[in-house]
């Protein structure tokens, strides 16, 4: 018993530092993906970077979904692998401990961060969207007029060309405005105004540049006529959609107890929301991907890898976005009525579940050939790769 448990923490300790490290590395990278927008928040739009880390923070709980079940087959993979390769694996299993044993601390540490992974779908995920979307309104309200240059044509609004003369640094009036608004392709106007006021609307969460004493040049290119009109009061509104990244409440934002209300509200009104009923399908299936890594990572760890290291953590990658590109398929399946929600977004966990336990019992059976490895048809399409790529350099 005590040899079970020491053998139980040394391979939980090899499996849990590759894990750190890929949930690390992954989610680097995903941020990564972001900085070139939050960059443009803090120089085009004066946003301080402690608002831009609030919004990361707001941000981590999706991409920890992702990178957790990636960096479980991660870990599995180098720490299976490292153990392989100092022929550990085989002294264990020449001593009476079988694969099925040698498996039970992966899969305990996978259990823990499946719960992980469903607790951050369910609650945590939903929750930061919500606050996210909040975060970003408040950070429009405080800081459009800031983003606003004096004297500089700004872009910020899609659509949208902004020129203020001066910025008032009391209250943030606009003087001196002119706007250029080509929105809508066949009725572009321009106005100019003595000066203006930037109006945050909390319920509907727009903007609205209130503008006074002015006039409206509009022209209208399918009628070709053009109007000018005079004004002393002139609200022009920045719909969501427009001019931040707001809209409205998406079932990513939504709890698990207003998913369930919304789709039954759909339902009973005779119109589905099959974008709420993916959603929440989802929340199940995607967790779920952290044990079926678990299992295939395993095997396929027992396979020497001639690139080392580098060469497991290209495949973890290579099967993630095989996951991933299966994932997306099922959701638009999914959200185009053709399938149902829970079988569109449990086909990526069905074909990755055959091939785990194929891949498992092949080995724990010394089935395959345990020279060759348990993922023979895997690792030959990557050697075969690597082969082509050296006759070609």
């Amino acid at each position: 018993m005590l040899r079970t448990k020491i053998i139980d923490a040394y391979v939980a300790r090899e499996i849990l530092a590759p894990f750190g490290l890929g949930v690390l590395l992954l989610t680097f990278a995903l941020v990564t993906a972001r900085l070139l927008k939050l960059t443009e928040m803090v120089v085009n739009h004066g946003v301080s970077l402690g608002a831009v880390a609030s919004l990361i923070g707001f941000i981590m709980p999706a991409f920890l979904e992702l990178t957790f079940p990636m960096a479980v087959l991660l870990g599995v993979l180098m720490g299976f692998g490292r153990m392989s390769g100092d022929r550990e694996l085989i002294a264990a299993r020449a001593c009476g401990i079988s694969l099925y044993r040698l498996a039970m601390p992966v899969l305990a540490v996978a259990f823990a961060v499946y719960a992980l992974s469903s607790w951050l779908a369910f609650s945590v995920r939903p929750w930061a969207n919500r606050n996210l979307e909040q975060r970003i309104f408040d950070l429009t309200r405080t800081a459009t007029s800031a983003g606003l240059k004096e004297k500089v044509f700004n872009r910020g609004f899609p659509g949208l060309v902004v020129y203020v003369d001066t910025i008032s640094p009391a209250d943030g009036t606009l003087h001196g405005v002119m706007i250029s608004d080509a929105r809508n392709p066949n009725q572009q106007n321009t106005i100019i105004a003595r000066r203006g006021i930037i109006i945050p609307d909390e319920a509907s969460k727009s903007i609205t540049l209130r503008l006074f004493d002015g006039s409206l040049f509009g022209v209208e290119a399918d009628r070709n006529s053009s109007h000018v009109t005079s004004f002393r009061t002139y609200d022009l509104n920045v719909r969501p959609e427009e001019g931040t990244e707001l809209g409205r409440r998406s079932p990513d934002e939504m709890s698990y107890a207003e998913l369930r209300q919304t789709i039954a509200s759909a339902r009973a009104a005779g119109e589905p929301d099959y974008e709420s009923e993916t959603e929440l399908a989802s929340k199940y299936t995607v967790p779920f991907t952290t044990l079926l890594f678990a299992v295939m990572g395993v095997p396929l760890g027992l396979k020497p890898a001639r690139g080392g290291q580098s060469e497991r953590f290209g495949l973890a990658i290579a099967l993630f976005f095989l996951y991933y590109s299966l994932m997306r398929a099922g959701e638009a399946l999914a959200e185009r009525a053709q399938m149902n929600a829970y079988f569109a977004m449990s086909i990526p966990d069905l074909i990755f579940a055959v091939l785990a336990i194929w891949l498992f019992l092949r080995s724990a059976t010394d089935t395959g050939d345990q020279g060759r490895g348990t993922a023979d048809a895997l690792w030959n399409l990557v050697e075969r790769f690597e082969r082509r790529r050296e006759v070609a350099s």
